[in-house]
C-alpha cells in the first residue's frame, strides 16, 4: 500500500469514528476547532489535539476511548478547562462539558450528577432543595476535576472534602468497558478515585450524599496590606484555638485590592454571630461587612476575579500549623516583592472534618493533618515573564518550607514528584494504576504511572 491510499484509509476511519458519535466532533483545522480551542481557564499549555469530541452520552465516551486506544492516540479529558494537564498533542480531546444531566433525590439526600457540570450547575439546582455538597472556591470550576483531586473549599472543615461525600460513580476504563463503582462493588477503586481518580478511567457521573445548606453567615475584611499582619496573627491564633467548631472557617487573600478575610460560619446567624463579631475585632478593617448570604452566592464571589482565558501559573502545598508571626511576614513580603505584581495568595483553612481519622483504604487524598491550604497564583502578563514568576513561585515556597508539606494534585506546577503529592498513598496507588491502567491510557493527569514488566 503507497503513502496516498494509507492515507485514504486513515481518512475513511476517522470519518467513520466522527459519524458514529452522537454528539459533535470538531477537527483540528476547522473554523469551530479554532472557537473552541482555547475555551479553558488557562491557556499557558500547548494543547492540539486532533480532534475534540464533546461526547453526548456514555456510548459517545466509549467510542472516544476505543479509537484512541486502537489508533494510538494521545487522550485526554477536560471539563470545567481548569487544569493544565488536560491536554494532548496530535490526539483526543474529550470535552465532557456537554454532559450536564443531574438528578437530586431529596427524600435521600442523594444526587446523581454527570462529570460535565460546573460546581455552579451543580449548587443551584441542588440550592432548589436547601442541600449542597462541599465544593470548591469557584463556581466555574469544573465538578469533575475538583472531585478526583479531593476538593478542597470553604465547607470543608464542616462537611469534608467533594470526595469524602462521593458514595459511587460510573466509570469507563481503557477497554472501554463500563463499571459502576461504590464501596459493596470496588471498594479498592472508589479510594483510588478519591484523590487520585483522573489516572484510572472517565468518570461519566458522580453519586454524592447531600447536606443541608441554604445560607451561610459571612464576615468579609479588607485590610490594607501594610497594616494586615497584626489581624492576620490574630485570627492565625484564633482559627486555630480548640474550641472553634467545625462549622467556622477562614478563606484568606492577599490581592491588589488589600489583604481579604472572608470569616465563613455553616449554621445560623445566632450560632455564629460570636465567631465572626471576634474576628471583626482584630485589627481597623477599611471594609467590614458581615450578613447571611445564600451559600450560592458564597461560591460565585471570587469567579471574576480568576476570569478564564488568561495565562495562569500556580503552586498548592499544605500548612502543617496555624498562622503564626513569622510566616505571615514570609507571605506579605513575598506579595510584595512579586515581579509583575500580577499575583494572589490564597490561604484556605482546613482541619475540623476533613481531619477526622478515616480508614486508610476509604481516601487516597494524602494531606488531612494539615491546617491550611495556601496557593501562590499568578497572572503571566506576557510569556517573557514566565521565568521570573517561577522562580518567584519557588523562592516563597522555599522560604515557607518549614511550615509546608505536600502538594495539592488540583493546584500543582506539576514541579513536585508524585511521593509528594499522594504521601503514603503512593505505592498502593501505583499498584492499582498496574493493575487498572496497564498501559497507562489516562496519562495527562497528575501522573501515576504504572510498574513495567
Amino acid at each position: 500500500m503507497n503513502a496516498n491510499q494509507q492515507q485514504c484509509g486513515a481518512t475513511q476511519i476517522v470519518n467513520e469514528f466522527c459519524e458514529s458519535i452522537e454528539g459533535i466532533v470538531l477537527r483540528k483545522g476547522s473554523e469551530e476547532y479554532k472557537q473552541n480551542i482555547n475555551k479553558r481557564w488557562n491557556i499557558d499549555v500547548i494543547n492540539t489535539p486532533l480532534l475534540i469530541v464533546y461526547p453526548k452520552n456514555i456510548q459517545d465516551v466509549i467510542k472516544a476511548i476505543n479509537f484512541s486506544r486502537e489508533c494510538e492516540l494521545d487522550f485526554a479529558v477536560i471539563a470545567g478547562a481548569h487544569g493544565f494537564k488536560s491536554t494532548c498533542n496530535n490526539g483526543l480531546l474529550l470535552n465532557i462539558s456537554s454532559m450536564k444531566n443531574i438528578k437530586v433525590d431529596e427524600e435521600n439526600k442523594t444526587v446523581v450528577v454527570e462529570t460535565g457540570c460546573t460546581l455552579g450547575d451543580l449548587d443551584k439546582e441542588t440550592a432548589k432543595f436547601g442541600l449542597a455538597i462541599p465544593s470548591g472556591h469557584v463556581s466555574h470550576t469544573g465538578l469533575g476535576g475538583l472531585t478526583l483531586g479531593g476538593g478542597i473549599g470553604h465547607l470543608s472543615r464542616s462537611l469534608g472534602l467533594t470526595s469524602d461525600n462521593l458514595i459511587g460513580c460510573t466509570i469507563v476504563n481503557y477497554k472501554g468497558e463500563i463499571e459502576k463503582v461504590t464501596e459493596q462493588s470496588n471498594k479498592e477503586l472508589l479510594y483510588a478515585i478519591r484523590g487520585a481518580g483522573s489516572n484510572f478511567g472517565v468518570i461519566t457521573d458522580f453519586t454524592f450524599k447531600l447536606h443541608p445548606v441554604k445560607d451561610v453567615y459571612l464576615g468579609t475584611f479588607v485590610y490594607p496590606h501594610a497594616t494586615s499582619k497584626e489581624p492576620l496573627t490574630l485570627l492565625g491564633e484564633y482559627a486555630s484555638g480548640k474550641d472553634i467548631p467545625n462549622e467556622l472557617s477562614c478563606a484568606i487573600s492577599i490581592t491588589p485590592e488589600g489583604v481579604v478575610v472572608m470569616a465563613i460560619y455553616n449554621g445560623t446567624e445566632e450560632q455564629g454571630k460570636p465567631y465572626i463579631e471576634k474576628i471583626a475585632s482584630f485589627g481597623v478593617p477599611v471594609v467590614s461587612k458581615i450578613s447571611m448570604i445564600p451559600y450560592v452566592q458564597l461560591q460565585c464571589l471570587i469567579d471574576n476575579k480568576v476570569p478564564h482565558g488568561l495565562k495562569y501559573y500556580q503552586r498548592g502545598p499544605f500548612i502543617k500549623q496555624s498562622l503564626n508571626a513569622d510566616m505571615i511576614e514570609i507571605v506579605l513580603d513575598a506579595y510584595n516583592n512579586h515581579p509583575t505584581k500580577s499575583c494572589a495568595i490564597l490561604l484556605t483553612h482546613l482541619g475540623g472534618k476533613v481531619r477526622e481519622p478515616v480508614e486508610d483504604d476509604f481516601s487516597s487524598f494524602a494531606h488531612r493533618d494539615s491546617e491550611y491550604q495556601i496557593i501562590f497564583l499568578s497572572i503571566i502578563p506576557s510569556d517573557e515573564n514566565k521565568p521570573s514568576i517561577r522562580q518567584w513561585t519557588a523562592d516563597v515556597h522555599n522560604k515557607l518550607m518549614p511550615y509546608c508539606f505536600g502538594d495539592y494534585s488540583n493546584t500543582t506546577d506539576g514541579t513536585q514528584p508524585i511521593e509528594i503529592i499522594y504521601g503514603k498513598h503512593t505505592t498502593k496507588l501505583i499498584q492499582l494504576k498496574t493493575k487498572y491502567d496497564p498501559l497507562n491510557f489516562f496519562k495527562n493527569n497528575t501522573n501515576i504511572k504504572p510498574i513495567q514488566d
